[in-house]
């Protein structure tokens, strides 16, 4: 191209925040229209009067006005003149010298900047922080796969590339998560059918429960004493996710009817609540639910401190409660921590005395075929089934057509 570096000018305007002034980007509706004097700051919309607008340009600042209308105009007609310039080969210097320096887009979409709207709205829509940015992850591996400039170039062919470079690298699971991102990016956003067939998706067998071994259990709580071994008594009691655990406070106890209440608070601690307007959430509707816990379990965590109940050494949600877990278990001789296999624990021993039903709403699973599928693994792990296969072996072994 001649020189020509292709950028996708991204508009921030340079505002006083909280932390000095800083360049922001500029908020859009979804018709991609900017919002005069409005900006993202950490993930929240805010809006700012003062300060000027400036387009960035492979790391370098074009300042453009204190307009927002006018700073949008200024940037479709630079990215307009850079199209003219790697079409005809001209620079732009050229056409401040009296040459032509503009062609119209004719109503093309640039894909890298499609891209950033995309991922703004998710943001303007109070999407998680985490969300945000696996969406952005899988769109910039696919844009950088499959290089492309405009949108409409896109074709189901390119899908499938991007399918078949990961196989490489990453599990069916994974791939398909982040093909169903591309997808559904050109489906919603661009409203661009690429045509994606059903073969086209890899197959996959979700992964089986891997719940603790009795000795393993008792191994690791063996090694643990304090906080360390109260979390893990608690993990392996509620079958609770990380997160859950991690924003429990003393209000979410409840002595009258022993149970735990993992429920919607605020937390002004994690980049993802702080995006959703400073609130935590359970993963799902059926996340919000009560949890039986047993009279000494209770006791102990009503003898915590007012507040979070298992804070990180600065008073705030611990983010890394596995790693610290991981630390203090370190010489239990269990091969693989997971706190995912405590919630395996806790949903296979429940499905052993109490209503499957009962052990859904306590799991906080949406579908009770999730909760279903932990008891056919069960059912596939009892000394019935055993005994059952034995039986058959040994009907058959009188015929004498059993290997050698």
């Amino acid at each position: 191209m001649r020189g020509i570096s292709v950028t996708k000018l991204t508009i921030y305007k340079y505002v006083r925040t909280g932390k000095g002034w800083r360049y922001c980007k500029a908020a859009f509706h979804p018709n991609g229209k900017i919002k005069p004097n409005v900006v993202v700051v950490s993930g929240v919309e805010e809006k700012h009067t003062e300060g000027r607008y400036f387009l960035n340009s492979n790391n370098r600042w074009i300042e453009v006005g204190t307009d927002a209308q006018d700073a949008q105009r200024k940037r479709l007609l630079r990215l307009n003149q850079m199209e003219y310039a790697r079409l005809s080969g001209r620079s732009l210097a050229a056409g401040s010298a009296g040459q032509p320096s503009v062609v119209e887009f004719s109503g093309r979409k640039v894909i890298k900047d499609e891209v950033e709207a995309y991922l703004a709205n998710l943001e303007l829509a109070k999407r998680t922080h985490r969300t945000v940015q696996s969406k952005r992850r899988f769109l910039t591996t696919f844009l950088s796969i499959v290089p492309k400039k405009f949108a409409d170039e896109f074709r189901r062919d390119d899908v499938l590339t991007f399918r078949n470079k990961l196989m490489q690298e990453y599990e069916p699971k994974s791939v398909d998560t982040m093909m169903m991102c591309v997808v559904t990016f050109f489906n919603r956003w661009l409203k661009i059918k690429l045509g994606i067939e059903k073969s086209d998706w890899l197959e996959y067998d979700n992964n089986d429960p891997e719940p603790y071994l009795d000795d393993e259990i008792v191994a690791m709580e063996k090694v643990s004493t304090g906080i360390p071994n109260l979390l893990l008594r608690l993990f392996r009691s509620v079958g609770c996710r990380e997160m859950e655990i991690a924003h429990l406070n003393h209000t979410d106890i409840n002595p009258n009817t022993k149970e735990i209440m993992i429920r919607q608070k605020p937390c002004f601690d994690c980049k993802g609540c702080v995006s959703v307007g400073n609130v935590w959430k359970p993963k799902t509707k059926a996340g919000t639910r009560n949890i039986p816990v047993s009279d000494s379990l209770l006791a102990e965590l009503l003898a915590l401190p007012k507040g979070l109940l298992f804070p990180n050494r600065h008073g705030k949600v611990d983010q890394h409660m596995l790693r610290g877990i991981k630390r203090v278990v370190k010489n239990s001789g269990v091969p693989t921590v997971k706190l995912h296999r405590f919630r395996d624990t806790f949903i296979t021993n429940k499905l052993r005395d109490v209503y499957i039903r009962t052990v859904q709403r306590w799991a906080g699973h949406e579908d009770v075929n999730v909760t279903m599928g932990y008891a056919a693994w069960l059912d596939g792990q009892s000394k019935a089934a055993r005994d059952a296969a034995n039986r058959e072996d040994t009907r058959y072994r009188k015929t004498g057509t059993q290997g050698n």
